[in-house]
């Protein structure tokens, strides 16, 4: 009965052990990459304050994107998150159409940029 005992104890103590394996540093920055990185930004319609709007998020992969579309048109636009090479591109029309007419890079996470009207209608986040 001890030996039973004793067995089934041992079992327990190392099936709850964590299991640990070394990963090469090439190896874990190529898993890192893999994760994806979070682009966040807020828009806001003409009237409502920069950064007081819709947050839109989107978590991306290299060579991914995330697009889409505006309603109403939005005046105002402060990037929140950006990790990485992300960028995001404002559209004055639906579908990413007509070229872009803002890009906002990782550099101007937190800096609000507005027009006097609601110029843009869609976006594209770009990794």
């Amino acid at each position: 009965m001890k030996f039973i005992n004793l067995t089934a104890l041992a079992i327990c103590i190392f099936t709850s052990q964590a299991i640990g394996v070394a990963i090469p540093e090439n190896e874990l920055e190529s898993l890192v990459a893999r994760q994806g990185s979070p682009v966040a930004f807020n828009v806001a319609p003409l009237g409502t304050s920069c950064g007081h709007g819709t947050t839109i998020t989107c978590v991306l992969s290299p060579g991914q994107s995330c697009k889409g579309n505006f309603n109403p048109a939005q005046a105002s636009v402060v990037v929140t998150e950006a990790l990485g090479n992300c960028h995001v591109s404002l559209y004055a029309q639906p579908d990413q159409q007509g070229g872009v007419t803002q890009r906002l890079d990782t550099d101007t996470t937190g800096t609000c940029v507005f027009t006097n009207i609601a110029t843009w209608e869609s976006y594209g986040i770009f990794c």
